[in-house]
């Protein structure tokens, strides 16, 4: 057992008492980001990682477990109108945690409905994908709040690749749907447009349509973010897309499973962009990881505290290069030196949202198998 699944089936045993009095897991706040949550979006993290569980140890607390969890974001999505879920409570921005708050829950209820075959679960999931309706135009998903007023495209890009990523088994159980051509035409005409690289192989972090008011936007977007958690650094322009390109590229590498044959994934900014990922000795530079491990300073908070790469880079370098065992040891080393709390048993050490960043650990699971 590797020491990332050692640590998910930690949080699963420590925790499976008070979830299952709730019902739910425990919500966060969206990491670094301080945008409150509703407990769904760690619902359903967890409820991939308890399938996971129940899948290799067959222990039917787990299973029970993740009927409850199932049974919860259905019934939470049962309640809007428009057929989105709620994954915020904050009026801030949205209400859905954008696309990829969508997209979380497609993932886990179909990851779920392929051991369970409940087919509540597939047709929520189906009626959450429909809810956020794509625009043949602009080569994207629109999204549409929980009363069914429709507030424009997701300017992230990650919500957009993460949500054709989750959507896609759609294709597979629901032959009505146009998952299958909307993702291709995402990934074609729309990456021709929003597959964008910085010199350094980075990925652009919105959209690349040149409309001045949706740059205004994710420019208020960033100075709005709540300042209990900011870091001066955050006004550089390139502070998140220096922490997130890996877990970027994990939605990629998901994509890759069914739709590898298209030009994207063989044209060189693609494999520009997968190098930059893969070298985690540029990621840490970037992020100030040294500097952190020798004098006790901060560094990126949207990296190792909560894109980390101990959970996220084990698959993206399974699924674009080779696995290597000893490089995957040096990144928990690097993660555990940086947060790892022996009180706790967990990594609790700068962390800025200790219950999202525990259910997020659930993207080590596709390494996994």
């Amino acid at each position: 057992m590797i020491r990332q699944e050692e640590y998910i089936s930690f949080l699963a045993k420590d925790y499976y008492d008070a979830f299952f009095e709730l019902g739910h897991a425990i919500a966060g706040h969206n990491g670094p980001h301080g945008h409150e949550d509703t407990p769904v979006r760690n619902t359903a993290h967890y409820l991939i990682i308890y399938s996971y569980l129940y899948k290799k140890e067959r222990e039917e607390k787990y299973l029970e477990l993740c009927k409850k969890f199932a049974d919860y974001l259905c019934d939470e999505q049962a309640k809007t109108v428009s057929g989105a879920i709620q994954c915020m409570v904050s009026d801030q921005f949205d209400h859905l945690n954008g696309l990829i708050g969508q997209a979380w829950v497609v993932d886990a209820l179909l990851y779920y409905y392929e051991i369970s075959k409940e087919e509540r679960c597939l047709e929520t999931a189906r009626k959450i994908y429909l809810s956020q309706p794509y625009d043949k135009e602009l080569h994207l998903w629109r999204r549409t709040e929980l009363d069914g007023t429709d507030i424009g495209p997701d300017t992230t890009y990650n919500h957009q690749v993460w949500f054709a990523a989750c959507a896609q088994k759609l294709e597979d159980y629901c032959e009505d749907l146009e998952v299958h051509d909307q993702i291709v035409d995402f990934l074609t005409k729309g990456a021709d447009r929003d597959f964008r690289l910085y010199s350094d192989g980075l990925l652009y972090h919105s959209i690349g349509l040149p409309d001045k008011s949706i740059r205004r936007k994710l420019f208020i977007k960033t100075l709005l973010t709540p300042f209990a958690f900011l870091n001066p650094q955050k006004m550089d322009r390139k502070y998140i897309v220096k922490a997130y390109h890996i877990f970027d590229m994990y939605g990629f590498a998901m994509l890759k499973e069914k739709y590898g044959d298209l030009p994207l994934f063989s044209s060189d900014r693609f494999r520009r962009a997968v190098e930059c990922a893969l070298d985690i000795t540029a990621y840490d530079r970037r992020n100030g990881v040294p500097c952190a491990l020798k004098k006790g300073s901060s560094f990126n908070v949207f990296g190792y505290s909560y894109n980390a790469p101990a959970f996220e880079y084990p698959y993206v370098a399974q699924a674009f290069g080779t696995v290597d065992v000893s490089l995957n040891d040096r990144i928990f080393e690097t993660q555990k030196k940086l947060m790892y709390d022996e009180q706790t048993k967990m990594f609790s050490r700068r962390n800025p949202d200790g219950e999202t960043w525990n259910a997020k650990t659930y993207e080590i699971v596709r390494f996994l198998g």
